[in-house]
């Protein structure tokens, strides 16, 4: 069957977990299940006798994370379910580049078959399953991989189908996505594509100023290096992506 997929890696993870003992990489990573939450839940929190904690109680999208990996996917291709991934990615994208841990992802209409099962025995080990599989998820794990930035692309498969329902791109993404010549890892002849947008809104010369520490820090926190020619160039074409979002008036001052 048929479904709308985000796919999500995050960059320099290897690098984490080598340069962090197992407390701090407990505490990032208790950061990121907080961020798949938050994104799930879409701003909606519920108070208990242990805190205040995000509802996810509503939520129509399956979530798995894997080591470095993150993949959202509906239980169907409805047009409930494409709307409600298309706020889960964004939300997600945006709270992980800017102040999380970058990532690099893509959005794809493809199979993916999920087998979920867990069996503790009297020897106490544990046989768990939670496997993800299908041409969806392979064609969403290569179009972001092939990527040289922190940034997400909508994949064809996804924008086709949302063409052939009727819906105008521009019009349907609005608030989500936009248009943008994606840097890659290696030479294609793609041009512009929908990618996620990364903040709501144009920017201001000393917003982006702002916020384009807030990425740099970001790229660089947890003891990851930054100097490599490879990591400054996704950090330039990441930050060459924000500026898009300058408002003109303000670039032709």
């Amino acid at each position: 069957m048929k479904r709308f997929i985000a796919y999500f890696d995050y960059l320099g993870f290897a690098q984490f977990i080598k340069k962090n003992d197992l407390s701090e990489q407990s505490q990032i990573i208790n950061n990121i299940f907080r961020d798949m939450e938050i994104a799930l839940g879409k701003d909606k929190y519920e108070k208990t006798p242990h805190g205040v904690f995000c509802d996810i109680s509503k939520s129509q999208i399956n979530c798995i994370n894997f080591s470095d990996t993150v993949v959202f996917f509906t239980n169907d291709d409805s047009e409930t379910s494409l709307i409600e991934l298309l706020e889960v990615s964004y939300k997600f994208n945006w709270q992980a580049i800017n102040f999380t841990f970058p990532v690099r992802g893509a959005l794809v209409y493809g199979e993916i078959v999920q087998i979920d099962f867990k069996q503790k025995n009297s020897g106490g080990g544990i046989y768990n399953i939670n496997s993800v599989y299908g041409k969806g998820l392979v064609n969403a794990h290569s179009r972001a991989e092939e990527q040289h930035w922190a940034g997400t692309v909508l994949d064809e498969t996804f924008t086709s189908e949302i063409i052939n329902r009727g819906h105008n791109l521009n019009h349907f993404f609005l608030d989500y996505a936009k248009k943008y010549k994606v840097p890659y890892k290696d030479k294609t002849d793609r041009n512009e594509e929908y990618v996620l947008n990364i903040i709501k809104g144009n920017l201001s010369e000393e917003a982006y100023r702002n916020i384009s520490e807030s990425i740099r820090h970001n790229f660089a926190q947890y003891k990851k290096c930054v100097s490599d020619e490879r990591v400054q160039q996704k950090i330039s074409n990441t930050l060459h992506f924000l500026e898009s979002y300058i408002l003109k008036e303000e670039q032709n001052v």
